[in-house]
Order: C-alpha cells, then structure tokens, then sequence
C-alpha cells in the first residue's frame, strides 16, 4: 500500500482546499446581508469532520494504528456526501452536476472544488480498498 506523501498529495490538497472555500462560501451565502452567525452544530461537524482527515491522514502516511480505518472510513463519507447531492440532483431534474448551473463565478468555483473533492476521493477510497485487498491476498 503506498504511503509516501507525493501519491497522498494530491489527497491532502484538494480535501484542504475544499475546508478553506467553506468559509468564504459562508460570508457569501450567509453573512453578507444578513449577518447571520454560523450555527454551532455545523461549525462543530465542520471541524470534526477535518479533524477526522488529518487523524486519518496522518496516521496512513506514517503506518500508525487505525490510520487505514480512519482515512478509509473519511472518504466513504465524502463520497456518500456528495454522491447523496448528485443523486438527488438527478431525481430532482437538475442533473449531475446541477450546482455547476450557477450564474455566479464564485460560487461555480466554489461548487466545482466540492465535486473535485467528490472526484479524488472516490479515487482514493476505490484504490485504496484495491491496496488494501491486494496486499490481504495470499500468494
């Protein structure tokens, strides 16, 4: 399974990125205009969430305990997350990608980094899975 931080880098980057664009996401969408605070709950799941990443994260690159489990079980739910959100897209008659169907640039930027976030990590949880099968088999 490899481990070294060149492969895992594009990982790290794109799932760092997708944190950082929440929060001018969050001045556009909620703040300017309205002055409305983040909520709590979400605030916490935000963070709890990229908690969970850098823990599983660091933990795969440096062989600890529970790191494979950890990194696994993160970007199952990131795929499960955005998966949900183009599911419903298609049920609702939006498409796909209905988001990217935004007239603002901000926001098609936005979007676009929350389905290449979606992109890498389904490739990530599919070949690490395929990793982790292979060096289970016996030879």
């Amino acid at each position: 399974m490899n481990r070294s931080l060149k492969y895992l880098l594009p990982l790290l980057v794109v799932v760092v990125l997708n944190y950082l664009a929440q929060i001018p996401y969050y001045f556009h969408q909620y703040y300017i205009g309205r002055h409305l605070a983040p909520s709590w709950p979400g605030t916490v799941l935000l963070l709890f969430t990229f908690l969970w990443f850098l823990a599983g994260y660091t933990r795969f690159v440096t062989s600890k305990q529970y790191g494979v489990g950890l990194l696994l079980s993160f970007l199952a739910a990131q795929v499960l997350f955005y998966g949900h959100a183009i599911i419903f897209g298609l049920i609702n008659g939006g498409g796909a990608v209905a988001q990217l169907k935004t007239h603002s640039p901000f926001l098609f930027v936005i979007f676009l980094i929350g389905y290449i976030n979606f992109g890498v990590a389904a490739y990530y949880l599919v070949r690490l899975l395929k990793d982790k099968s292979n060096a289970n088999t016996v030879q």
